[in-house]
């Protein structure tokens, strides 16, 4: 079952990566932003949790497929701290 999660989770990574060259190639399209950011979301859900007998070729493409999560997720936080001190202001 955990080998089926792996398939399944580069697949809509995958999936989701080719919708955001799409998107910078051919036109902008908030369907497909919105799309590839859940698929991003699903694959990092979908990862299996980690196991002492797993290769490390495992632990490279669990990088890969996190790194797109991590960077929506520090994008929201961001979003966050800048709208939580309303009355501070930006600071840069």
């Amino acid at each position: 079952m955990s080998n089926f999660r792996v398939f399944l989770s580069i697949s809509i990574f995958i999936i989701s990566s080719y919708f955001i060259v799409d998107l910078v190639i051919y036109s902008f399209d908030w369907l497909l932003l919105f799309v590839s950011i859940i698929g991003f979301v699903c694959s990092h859900y979908l990862w299996p949790p980690k196991h002492e007998d797993e290769s490390s070729w495992y632990d490279i493409l669990e990088v890969v497929i996190e790194l797109p999560f991590r960077a929506i997720s520090l994008f929201i936080r961001g979003l966050g701290k800048v709208f939580k001190n309303s009355d501070s202001g930006l600071d840069l």
